[in-house]
């Protein structure tokens, strides 16, 4: 079975969505609060340092407006840092089922032989025993 979308695009589609965010955020800061983030390069830092919740403290927003763009910034950040962890979590745990499933199967087949093998010694006793009541 073909899969549309595996683990490592939607892991490279969130770290492209965390970046963006990062960017316009730290555009939109600069022009919402202007005094505190006189460049955008700050304000990208200061949306990097939120998104990725390490938070310095170096800069931070003042107006109303900054720390609502703040608390989005952290909200998000938070979301994006819980789907990749999902993300990563989901295929471990689906590799692990697969290569657990392939040995159950093979344990499964193991079993199978070793029983069709005692059979067919069941079998040849069987005979030896049909054969010396014959007699």
């Amino acid at each position: 079975m073909r899969r549309i979308v595996n683990a490592r695009s939607v892991t490279i589609g969130l770290a492209a969505t965390f970046v963006g965010l990062a960017l316009i955020g730290g555009v939109i800061i600069r022009f919402v609060d202007h005094q505190n983030f006189p460049s955008v390069g700050l304000g990208i830092w200061w949306a990097l340092q939120t998104v990725t919740t390490v938070g310095y403290g170096d800069v931070v927003p003042a107006t109303t407006a900054g720390r609502t763009i703040g608390g989005l910034e952290m909200v998000l950040g938070i979301a994006f840092i819980s789907f990749v962890t999902a993300g990563v979590t989901s295929s471990l745990v689906q590799r692990a089922a697969r290569a657990e499933s392939e040995a159950d199967r093979v344990h499964r087949e193991e079993i199978a032989e070793r029983i069709v093998d005692q059979l067919a010694e069941l079998g040849k006793r069987l005979d030896a025993v049909d054969s010396k009541l014959a007699r």
